[in-house]
């Protein structure tokens, strides 16, 4: 049987300012299409299905809207709450919303939430794990408190009963060690927050949401991937879904590409160079080479190219790249982030994951007086 894994949706994100709910609209249809024409039994959504626990009204209205074309075409979907996404919010309704074969995972309460699938006899249990925080597991967990998300992964795992379908498919929001990152992704902090591909061995797939550039680790763990660039850091990175066959036999992918809107690319030369090219609305960074740059520059640039999101100068005087949109604020920055920067400025060496563990913990508990 056949599976549609996407992930990081990002639904209502904005980027250098600009929107990209029109982005998102376009691609979610493609990918309506796409499972349409390739018959696919189910959609595994891998997390961060929002750009922030509150989402725009935009956004939900964008995400009910997809559910309601897929349901429409009788293909099921499986979701899961990213570290972005409010697993709560997200969950609701998700008792009604079964009834219509949509199957959500909010929040990370112990054993995986399984949904059993069937055909041709063969048995497919695919397996719903959230993101999480190991801090947090402690009463799901017989009261064993984890210290890492290998160590709370592992509990996790062990309360999955392997002998109830054929084939395992895992659908996570994880970090596995060694993975490739981007600027669009909140940083990883130490070790802390990894896991370890062997600790997924016992899947015959496994459908991970987290990183926005698609890659693979190894034949049966992949990252889908967000399915647009939202960083261009992403620039030139094959956007798309994953195709999931399923059989007795095994298992295999195929990489479906999808096509934006409109591109995201970076472009470099001098004004004349630069103003000489054609018309375009992809989304564009620029860098200007000339000695002497006119002041009014990104101006002119945006004549031809009206979404010019970031624009720079280097030459032999600066290298001092300008933003467009203002420089992200401090309150939009990932508190860890934040806390690792000043523990180092002020020891001279990275906190330790004991010390990421405390913060987290900290952090926590500030949220839930709130």
């Amino acid at each position: 049987m056949r599976f549609l894994h996407i992930a990081d949706l990002h639904l209502g994100k904005r980027v250098c300012e600009y929107s990209m709910l029109d982005e998102q609209r376009a691609v979610l249809a493609s990918l309506v299409d796409m499972a349409v024409v390739n018959d696919v039994r189910a959609v595994l959504i891998a997390g961060d299905v929002y750009d922030r626990p509150q989402p725009p009204v935009e956004a939900t209205a964008l995400l009910s809207s997809f559910l309601e074309r897929l349901n429409a075409a009788g293909i099921a979907v499986l979701m899961i709450a990213g570290n972005h996404d409010s697993g709560e919010r997200l969950a609701f309704a998700s008792v009604l919303l079964r009834s219509s074969r949509v199957f959500v995972a909010g929040e990370c309460r112990g054993a995986p939430e399984t949904v059993l699938f069937e055909e041709q006899g063969c048995s497919v249990a695919v397996h719903m794990l959230p993101h999480f925080r190991p801090v947090a597991l402690s009463p799901y967990l017989d009261g064993v408190r984890p210290e890492s998300s290998e160590e709370a992964l592992s509990l996790l795992l062990k309360k999955i009963d392997f002998s109830a379908a054929d084939r395992h498919v895992l659908l996570a929001h994880l970090f596995v060690d060694g993975s490739a990152t981007c600027e669009s992704e909140l940083p990883v902090i130490g070790t802390v927050d990894a896991v370890s591909v062997g600790a997924l061995s016992r899947f015959d797939y496994v459908a991970l949401g987290h990183l926005h550039r698609p890659q693979s680790l190894g034949q049966n763990t992949a990252y889908a991937g967000s399915p647009l660039c939202y960083s261009f850091s992403e620039v030139g990175a094959a956007k798309g879904a994953v195709l999931l066959d399923v059989t007795g036999e095994g298992v295999s992918i195929t990489r479906l590409p999808l096509v934006p809107l409109h591109q995201m690319r970076e472009m470099r030369g001098t004004m004349a160079e630069l103003m000489a090219g054609e018309y375009s609305e992809d989304y564009i960074k620029a860098t200007v080479t000339d000695e002497d740059v006119a002041p009014d520059a990104r101006i002119t640039l945006r004549t031809l190219y009206p979404n010019l999101m970031r624009f720079a100068v280097e030459n032999r005087t600066t290298a001092l790249e300008v933003e467009i949109s203002p420089t992200q604020g401090i309150e939009n920055r990932d508190p860890l982030a934040l806390f690792s920067e000043f523990f180092e400025a002020q020891n001279g060496a990275p906190p330790s994951d004991a010390h990421v563990v405390l913060m987290r913990e900290i952090l926590q508990s500030a949220e839930v007086e709130q």
